[in-house]
């Protein structure tokens, strides 16, 4: 949500259970308070998939992957293997956070997911 009223603050996110703003992409990921647990794919559009992030007051936060893309560095193929023999499935499965190393459409999603989980935490 962003605005260009002076009087309104830019947000990246809110904590839907303890109302926590985090104003910035780079706010929330430094968070110590956050962390990624999981992918929720979406095979029909990539950039729809959920990136999913446990908060320390218990919520799970979840945030379109389209949000972090650009964290993206590697070549993204044009394929799509989900299910066929180079698949190891790992897109199928919600708390699997592991690159995939196949020259699949939905690799670079996962790459992305190794820059988020590996993102450094601010210290307390």
């Amino acid at each position: 949500m962003k605005s260009d009223h002076p009087l309104i603050k830019s947000v990246f996110k809110k904590c839907t259970n303890c109302e926590h703003i985090w104003d910035t992409r780079n706010s929330f990921l430094a968070d110590p308070g956050i962390k990624i647990i999981g992918y929720q794919a979406d095979f029909r559009e990539l950039t729809e998939g959920l990136f999913l992030f446990n908060h320390t007051c218990g919520t799970t936060v979840s945030i379109k992957a389209q949000f972090f893309i650009d964290l993206n560095d590697r070549p993204i193929f044009q394929d799509r293997l989900t299910d066929g023999e180079e698949c190891l499935g790992y897109c199928h499965i919600r708390n699997n956070l592991l690159p995939c190393h196949s020259k699949c459409e939905c690799a670079y999603v996962r790459e992305v997911l190794q820059v988020v989980k590996s993102w450094p935490k601010a210290k307390v």
